[in-house]
Formats: structure tokens, C-alpha cells, sequence
């Protein structure tokens, strides 16, 4: 299925165009799932983690459900699933799942209480009962993961998005949709930011020594903040931020302080309709981090924004999927970056759901010069819908796999890289 690739000033002026379609010719890179393994439903993001300590990439998902009535005594599903991997592409799901807030929507990996293991971090969409933040503590040596909750008092908090007929908010306040974990103040001691797509906030909450994590403090980030990246965007040594907001269609810019603050430095808009997902890495191998961000439910788009100095992003590169920019044809709900076979580029793979497909986009430039040029390979699925996706090496043998999260089956299949 062709595609468009398009060069443009951020003023809208476009510089170039090119055409690109898959290339039968060359064997495709990735072999389809031999094993798909069972996990809870509408599983809404997946990460990878050695958690046993035996070596192997171990997979996690959260596992949202649906969406109901926050009024409702159970508005959303409320588990994690662990598929614990015994060999090389062989996993076994971990019983009973761990339990979190309803409707939980995003996970980070990270090691917040000083033991050797990585620890779970979820953050929860429909948190009722304030279960916002659930954090599973890896006592490996135990056998077990230690849960705790983190409350975010919502009581000044204001709710932006979307009421029923009843005039009844549809969603919980603050609505998380993305968290990371990572030492932001400096004090050696892992952070957790998140966004709050529901009430327009960024939560920052200081690591504490006994405690995890300390009192959160919040941001006003206006226009539906849904997915983030952190990354040094201007080369002072403090983290920033990118931020894609979902409601206005615009990538933010926040400038961070070195002590857990960030300011709104910029914003421009994100050329597509519901931004939904974004990274930050080198494309273009320049040396400068661009930003990438996807787009969901109304227009099948990539874009890069190509870094030209600290907070500058002139030059946007987009790259569709669809042959019709009106029609509705992928629907990309996960996306992940990296440098898929090797090269040294930088790829893009999606999780597209409504055509039931894994887009990989693989960057066959040979310098820095825009645009960059991509060649794509397609893997479609009769039965399952992709919908969250990442990057791991899940059999040791130095090829990066690809591990996709499926909706309707409820299940985790693994591309196994065959290049």
C-alpha cells in the first residue's frame, strides 16, 4: 500500500515530496508470533523488564478493559499481567495478576526502592477511590510483588474533557495517560512524572527514601496532555519535556529546572488531528534529538520534527500510512523508536489498530540530509487488533524483536527478528 512522505517548514511551506511503497524484493525483516499468550483485557501498554533475574526479557501489560460510568461499581478492568519467560520465546503467565486502580492506561520500569530488582509503576486512567498511582515492589527473593497506592488529592483540581448526557463527567479526574520514572531533582532518588489528560496537569512526585515516592505537586499544562518524553532538549544537563496534546493537536515544549519544575518554553502544532504518541531520538543521525509523534483516529500520520538547536524543531518531516488523508485507515495507537536491523538509523514501528496491522519503518538514508527516507514493511493479523507495542532483544542474539500487545484475542505475540 503506497504512502506519502512530505517536507515542511513549520510555517507550512512544503520543500519536498516522494513517494514510498513496501519493496516485495527484499525478505521482510520480522517473522510473524508462532505463540500468542493470554492476558487480560484490552491490554493498553506493554513494557519489558528482566524481573526474575534469570537473564531474559520478562513482559508486562496493563490491562484496561473498557471504559465505563466512574460512577459504576467497577468502572474499567484492574490487573497487570506478568508473562515470566522460562526460555527464549517461552513465557509463562504469572497467577493470580497483580491488582491496581481501575483503568490502568500506562506503565514505567524502573528500580524506586533500593533493592536490585526493577519495580512496576502504573498509572491509572479511571482511578476511583483515588488509586492513582499502584507501584509493585520486586522482593525477587520472596517471590512476591509488594503493592502499594498513591492517592492524588484531585479536590483543586478542575476537569476539562467530556460529560454525558446527564452532565456527569464521562472520565475520572486527573486522568493519567503516561508516566516515567527518573532522577529529575538530582538527589539520587527515582521521580515519577506523569500527565493528567482529564484535568490539563503534569504531576511530579520526588522520590523518598521510605516512602517511594513524596506529596505530588502539579503543573497546568492546558490542551490535553496523553503521551510525554523526557529528554535533555537543549544541552544544559537538566531534563525537559515533550508533551503531545491530545485536545489541540500541538507538541509543548517544558524546560526543565533540575529540581523537578518544568516551564512552558513552546509549543507548535503537531500536523495531524489527536496526537497520541511520542518519542524523542536522533533520527536523521545529526547528533541532535528530533521529536516523534503519532496521530490516532483521524489521521493515519507520522511526523518528525527535526531538531536544529536547543528547543528548535524547524523542519517537520511526515510520513502517512493511508493512501487517503480523510479516510481512516490504521488508526496508530502505539508506536515505538529505534534502530531496528542494525544500521545505525533510527526506525519507526507502529501498532495499528483498525487495520489490524504492525507498520515498520525502516530509515535507509545514508547521511543527514532531509528528508530522510523510509521503507516500509507491513504484518497484518486476521484476528487481533495491535494496540501497544515496544522493543526488546527477547532471545539474546543482539537483533532487536519486536513484542506487540493485541486487542479482541487479549494477547502478547512476539516478532521474532529473522534479518
Amino acid at each position: 500500500m503506497p504512502g506519502f512522505v512530505k517536507t515542511y517548514l513549520l510555517a507550512g511551506l512544503a520543500l519536498a515530496g516522494a513517494h514510498f511503497a513496501e519493496a516485495e524484493s527484499v525478505p521482510r525483516a520480522f517473522a510473524l508470533p508462532t505463540r500468542y499468550y493470554q492476558v487480560g483485557p484490552n491490554p493498553n501498554a506493554i513494557a519489558v523488564a528482566d524481573l526474575t533475574d534469570n537473564g531474559l526479557p520478562d513482559i508486562i501489560t496493563v490491562d484496561r478493559g473498557e471504559l465505563h460510568d466512574p460512577r459504576e461499581e467497577r468502572p474499567a478492568n484492574d490487573e497487570v499481567s506478568l508473562l515470566l519467560a522460562e526460555l527464549p520465546f517461552d513465557y509463562t503467565r504469572r497467577h493470580p495478576s497483580l491488582k491496581t486502580g481501575f483503568g490502568p492506561y500506562a506503565i514505567a520500569i524502573a528500580n524506586v526502592d533500593g533493592m536490585k530488582w526493577p519495580d512496576i509503576i502504573i498509572a491509572n486512567f479511571h482511578a476511583t477511590r483515588h488509586r492513582d498511582i499502584s507501584v509493585f515492589l520486586n522482593l525477587k527473593d520472596e517471590g512476591v510483588f509488594k503493592p502499594l497506592e498513591f492517592k492524588l488529592p484531585d479536590d483543586l483540581l478542575k476537569y476539562y474533557r467530556h460529560y454525558d448526557g446527564e452532565g456527569a463527567p464521562v472520565y475520572t479526574t486527573p486522568g493519567l495517560t503516561s508516566v516515567a520514572v527518573r532522577d529529575l531533582n538530582g538527589d539520587g532518588l527515582r521521580d515519577l512524572l506523569a500527565v493528567g489528560w482529564s484535568s490539563d496537569v503534569l504531576v511530579y512526585m520526588p522520590g523518598h527514601g521510605e516512602k517511594i515516592f513524596d506529596q505530588p505537586r502539579f503543573m497546568f499544562a492546558p490542551g490535553g496532555p496523553r503521551d510525554f518524553a523526557l529528554a535533555d532538549l537543549d544541552g544544559d544537563g537538566d531534563t525537559d519535556l515533550a508533551v503531545v496534546m491530545y485536545a489541540t493537536s500541538e507538541v509543548a515544549l517544558f524546560k526543565g529546572n533540575g529540581s523537578g519544575d518544568f516551564d512552558e518554553h513552546d509549543r507548535f502544532p503537531s500536523r495531524g488531528s489527536l496526537p497520541t504518541t511520542i518519542h524523542v531520538n536522533d533520527i536523521n543521525g545529526d547528533g541532535i534529538l528530533d521529536i516523534i509523534v503519532s496521530h490516532a483516529h483521524s489521521d493515519d500520520s507520522i511526523v518528525v520534527f527535526y531538531g536544529d538547536g536547543p528547543f528548535s524543531f524547524a523542519v517537520s518531516q511526515e510520513i502517512m500510512l493511508g493512501k487517503d488523508r480523510g479516510v481512516l485507515e490504521h488508526e496508530i495507537r502505539g508506536a515505538a523508536v529505534a534502530d531496528l536491523n542494525n544500521d545505525g538509523r533510527t526506525d519507526i514501528v507502529a501498532a495499528c489498530y483498525a487495520s489490524q496491522s504492525v507498520v515498520v519503518l525502516f530509515n535507509e538514508s545514508d547521511d543527514s540530509s532531509l528528508p530522510q527516507r523510509f521503507r516500509r514493511e507491513t504484518y497484518t493479523f486476521a484476528d487481533s487488533r495491535p494496540r501497544a507495542i515496544c522493543v526488546a532483544d527477547f532471545d539474546k542474539d543482539e537483533r532487536p524483536d519486536i513484542a506487540v500487545a493485541f486487542w479482541e484475542s487479549n494477547t502478547v505475540g512476539i516478532m521474532r527478528n529473522v534479518r
